[in-house]
């Protein structure tokens, strides 16, 4: 049995974080994190909502995230979001 990762908004940013580009872009979707966490789309769909809504990403079409105040890439997610 296949056993499902801890999903939360913290995690997907997370994922996202490592999966962007040196200038900061997810060329992902919800389809993409559902898959990989394991849950629904409607579930990663409120996630995604949170994360533009705290300013983290921003949408910029369907299947590409733009990170908000992007730093370098060898910078950890917990310093980002002071964690």
């Amino acid at each position: 049995m296949k056993r499902k990762k801890h999903f939360d908004s913290q995690r997907a940013f997370e994922f996202i974080w490592q999966d962007a580009d040196q200038d900061g872009i997810w060329l992902g979707d919800a389809v993409e994190l559902a898959a990989e966490f394991d849950v629904s789309e409607d579930a990663v769909e409120a996630v995604l909502d949170e994360l533009r809504t705290r300013r983290l990403i921003e949408k910029l079409y369907t299947g590409k995230y733009i990170i908000v105040n992007w730093r370098e890439k060898d910078e950890t997610v917990a310093n980002f979001l002071g964690f």
